[in-house]
């Protein structure tokens, strides 16, 4: 019997836009019983296609395969069939999973986050509020946390050097400006005082983050993202972001996202097409064309 597999293969060539960004995926034995075969874009990748079509099933495969869980080999087993071999090669990469019982995994990770706010688990909740929604819990992570994936660490960087301090702050006023043009219609302004982070209506009252509708919480922790990966090689996958935004929020997403990391290869699935609206029609993949029958 032939042994079903995922191999991920990454760009290694010396473009700075192309290092550790996805080149192809292939896998064997998705939901036991399909093939994929596919050629990622290295910018921007849309995936569109019914419910129940594997979109977010292939994301949560990259996600495991990318992360390198300690448990990422059972992890698989609920999408994909017994007995496979996974591979992840590429110029920083190097993971192997023999099979479902013997997981063999080594790797240097790469960079990369999975965006999957609207249903993420949460992996601290002793740390949590118990009042906490998870997508607050998300949002007070991504601004507050001390790991280097959060706007406090990166607000740090500004004490490294001079040219840090010029180039950190520079990026960060021009953040600051981007939320602050998407939040004009709610007429609030975002701020940062000292370690206080908030919003103050144009009325002067002074807003919490858990205070903001799901809508404004999953759109600043996207824009979080995209600022803190500072413009550096990065695989950002996202699962139905459009989930609570209005539609012009929708049309300016991916490209605000672009802006702040022309070096980000996003791969996103969606329901919306107001997310690929404007512009992005060629970059469309439908889920559909790619599951080939084994």
């Amino acid at each position: 019997m032939t042994n079903n597999f995922v191999s991920l293969c990454f760009h290694t060539n010396d473009t700075l836009t192309q290092v550790n960004m996805i080149r192809t995926v292939k896998i064997d034995g998705f939901w036991s019983q399909y093939s994929i075969d596919w050629k990622p874009y290295p910018d921007v990748n849309i995936l569109v296609g019914s419910n129940g079509s594997g979109k977010s099933t292939l994301l949560r495969i990259l996600d495991i395969a990318l992360s390198c869980r300690a448990n990422a080999d059972l992890e698989l087993h609920r999408f994909l069939s017994h007995g496979y071999i996974l591979r992840i090669a590429g110029d920083n990469i190097d993971i192997k999973i023999h099979d479902g019982k013997n997981g063999n995994l080594c790797y240097n990770q790469c960079q990369y986050h999975f965006v999957n706010t609207f249903d993420e688990i949460i992996k601290e909740k002793k740390a949590l509020d118990q009042e906490m929604s998870p997508l607050s819990a998300r949002l007070m992570a991504a601004i507050f946390d001390t790991h280097e994936m959060s706007l406090n660490s990166y607000r740090l960087k500004a004490t490294e050097s001079q040219a840090t301090s010029n180039r950190v702050n520079k990026r960060l006023q021009q953040w600051i400006s981007t939320v602050n043009d998407f939040f004009f219609t709610t007429r609030k302004t975002f701020c940062i005082q000292g370690n206080n982070v908030f919003f103050k209506h144009s009325t002067g009252e002074k807003l919490s983050l858990e205070h903001l509708s799901a809508g404004e919480k999953q759109l600043l922790i996207i824009l979080t993202h995209a600022l803190i990966q500072d413009k550096e090689p990065f695989v950002l996958l996202m699962d139905e972001p459009e989930i609570s935004l209005d539609i012009d929020w929708q049309y300016k997403l991916v490209h605000t996202i672009r802006k702040f990391n022309p070096s980000c290869q996003l791969i996103i699935a969606t329901h919306s097409p107001g997310i690929f609206g404007d512009g992005w029609n060629d970059k469309v993949i439908f889920m559909e064309e790619l599951l080939r029958k084994q």
